[in-house]
C-alpha cells in the first residue's frame, strides 16, 4: 500500500501531479481490485477508530481517476497520429478474433440449415408442384363426377317425359285407363327426378359454369314446360 500513497517518480506528461499515482500498480497483471480497496481503507483509517471512514479513500480514488483522465487526454492530443494507427491495427486484430471465435458457430448453423434444406425444403419444393397438380386433378374429378350424375338425371327426366307423352296419346284410345295411369306415373317420377336435379345443381354450383350444363338445363326446362298440360311441374 505504501507504493500508492507515497510519491512515485513517473515520467508522464501531467507534471508534478503524476508523481502521486503509481501507474505500474494499476497496470500490473496481478492487480486485484478487492485487495486494493482493502489496503486503501486500512491506509486511510487507524486501528483505534470506532468506525470506518470512507471519505478519504473516496477522495483518493477520485483524485486518481481525475489524474488518469488528464493523462489520457494529454496523450491523445500529443500522440493522436500514432494512436489512430494503433487503433486501426487493433480493430483489425479484434475483427479477426471475432471472426475466428464465431467461425465454429457459423459453420454449425450453416450445416444445420443445409441439413434442414435437404430434409425439409428440397422435398417440400419437389412435392409442391405434385400437390398442386393433384389438387387440380381432384377438382376436375369432382366436376366430372358431378356432371355425370347431372347428365344421368337429365336423361331420365327427358325419357320419362317422352314416355308420359306416349302414354297420354295411348290413353285417348285406351278404354280401361291403363295408359292414363302410366302417364301419371311417368309424370310423377319425372317431377321427383327434376327436384333431385335441382338439388344437385345447388350442391355443385360450379357445374353451371359449364356451357353444356346450361344447354342441357335449358332443354330439360323446355321439356317440362311443353309437358305442363300433363301435370308435370
Amino acid at each position: 500500500m505504501s507504493r500508492m500513497i507515497e510519491p512515485v517518480n513517473n515520467s508522464g506528461t501531467n507534471g508534478e501531479d503524476d508523481e502521486y499515482i503509481d501507474y505500474a500498480l494499476f497496470t500490473a497483471p496481478d492487480f486485484n481490485v478487492i485487495s486494493f480497496c482493502n489496503e486503501l481503507v486500512v491506509a486511510t483509517n487507524t486501528a483505534t477508530d470506532s468506525s470506518v471512514d470512507l471519505t478519504a479513500a473516496q477522495q483518493r480514488v477520485r483524485f486518481d481517476l481525475e489524474e488518469v483522465g488528464k493523462l489520457l487526454y494529454n496523450e491523445s492530443v500529443e500522440n493522436h497520429s500514432s494512436l489512430i494507427a494503433h487503433a486501426a491495427k487493433l480493430t483489425t486484430v479484434v475483427d479477426a478474433q471475432v471472426v475466428s471465435a464465431t467461425k465454429t458457430e457459423l459453420e454449425a448453423v450453416t450445416q444445420s440449415f443445409q441439413r434442414l434444406e435437404q430434409q425439409v425444403l428440397v422435398p417440400y419444393n419437389t412435392a409442391l408442384p405434385i400437390y398442386t397438380a393433384l389438387t387440380k386433378l381432384h377438382a376436375t374429378a369432382n366436376m366430372l363426377r358431378g356432371f355425370t350424375w347431372f347428365a344421368y338425371l337429365a336423361r331420365q327426366i327427358v325419357a320419362m317425359q317422352q314416355a308420359a307423352a306416349s302414354a297420354s296419346l295411348a290413353a285417348k284410345t285406351d278404354s280401361n285407363g291403363t295408359a292414363a295411369a302410366d302417364a301419371s306415373r311417368y309424370n310423377v317420377r319425372a317431377a321427383r327426378t327434376y327436384a333431385e336435379l335441382t338439388r344437385h345443381l345447388t350442391n355443385f354450383p360450379k357445374l353451371r359454369a359449364l356451357k353444356v350444363v346450361s344447354e342441357i338445363e335449358q332443354v330439360v326446362r323446355s321439356s317440362r314446360e311443353s309437358s305442363s298440360t300433363t301435370g308435370l311441374r
